[in-house]
């Protein structure tokens, strides 16, 4: 029996279903147009690379990563800096290598590709940025801190760009991160946890997988 209700609920069914399915095909930007990039359908904000783009069998050389932070006012009556929530050399060191790492095994090595310490001999250049990046603590221990909780290790914006050997861009790729495997809030769905440097890295670690496996499957 047909219901003017019923009627309704279908025709808010259908719209929803179409909204579902419009927000889920990829847009280029018009960097990418541009450069002859197309959109690829992924789980990051973003991804772009060149028509029929293979990677198989590559060398690739990865720059070192660019880090910018987000601006941090301090509080009033606190005796942290901004400085105490960036990355110090040996932390960006660390990031570089954990950087390489995660990026060779899940989306290199998959492709029979390798990072190489020559730029020369690079087929690729990779240049990884993480744009208002910022820690949910510093990272270093502080005198009069004795045990700090955050409801997330760091957030920011990863972000990347890979070229030929002629500087031409063949693919680029951009997604915001939560940092924190168990971070989000109280609850069963996340909760408070204690920061350390060590926690930091291990979250950064796993969020990294995610994100090169993310990009792994956007170009397969």
């Amino acid at each position: 029996m047909y219901t003017p209700r019923k009627s309704f609920l279908s025709l808010l069914l259908l719209t929803a279903a179409l909204l579902a399915g419009c927000a889920q095909q990829p847009v280029a930007t018009p960097e990418d147009g541009a450069d002859g990039l197309l959109p690829r359908k992924t789980g990051l904000d973003s991804v772009s690379a060149a028509y029929a783009f293979d990677l198989s069998g590559a060398k690739v050389y990865l720059e070192p990563v660019a880090v910018e932070y987000n601006k941090r006012y301090p509080r009033i009556g606190s005796p942290l800096r901004a400085k105490d929530y960036e990355l110090d050399e040996k932390d960006v060191a660390k990031l570089q290598e954990v950087m390489g790492e995660t990026l060779s095994e899940r989306f290199l090595s998959p492709r029979r590709s390798e990072l190489v310490a020559d730029r020369s001999q690079a087929d690729y250049v990779m240049k990884l940025d993480l744009s208002r990046f910022s820690l949910g603590a510093p990272l270093d221990p502080q005198p009069f801190l004795w045990r700090v909780y955050t409801d997330q290790s760091a957030y920011g914006t990863l972000s990347g760009e890979l070229q030929d050997s002629n500087g031409n861009p063949v693919m680029r790729f951009s997604d915001r991160r939560d940092i924190g495997e168990n971070f989000g809030g109280v609850g069963p769905a996340g909760r408070l946890e204690r920061f350390t440097s060590v926690t930091f890295w291990r979250d950064m670690k796993i969020d990294l997988r995610r994100a090169f496996a993310s990009l792994d499957e956007s170009l397969r």
